[in-house]
């Protein structure tokens, strides 16, 4: 479960990044906006997918939180043009988004992957833009506790 300060750490995470996934475009109602937390495990070497959603969005980012810091790092990101992972990416495992959707997988999952994912995924309307935030709590076992 998440604690107050977590959930307080996100929501600031959440406001400081929403202008650079919605600039420009208005979000009439603030209340539509779907907050998704989730918590995962995986052995460090091994693989995992991050959930974004079941629809693909048309914009995109992944950020990623280390423990203990408040700031959040983009690591992979697609404004329409495709996905580009960003060279802090590289100190987490082999990421990629999984074909036809904006899942994260990480490959060889490194030590250092643990900590707060989160994607934040626009969506076009007739009507409004529609933003989701997911947020996944990743933890890295070592080889020991994953036995």
């Amino acid at each position: 479960m998440w604690t107050g300060a977590e959930r307080g750490a996100c929501f600031s995470l959440t406001l400081s990044l929403l202008p650079i996934l919605i600039y420009g475009l208005e979000i009439p109602n603030h209340e539509e906006v779907d907050y998704i937390w989730a918590k995962t495990e995986v052995a460090a070497g091994q693989s995992v997918m991050l959930s974004c959603g079941s629809s693909l969005p048309d914009i995109y980012i992944w950020g990623y939180t280390k423990p203990g810091t408040e700031g959040s790092r983009a690591v992979v990101y697609n404004y329409g043009h495709g996905a580009k992972v960003q060279p802090l990416a590289d100190t987490l495992g082999e990421l990629s988004i999984l074909a036809n959707t904006s899942s994260l997988i990480i490959e060889r999952v490194s030590p250092d992957a643990r900590g707060l994912y989160t994607c934040q995924a626009l969506f076009h309307t007739d009507t409004e833009p529609k933003v989701n935030f997911y947020f996944v709590q990743l933890d890295v076992l070592d080889e020991t506790e994953s036995r």
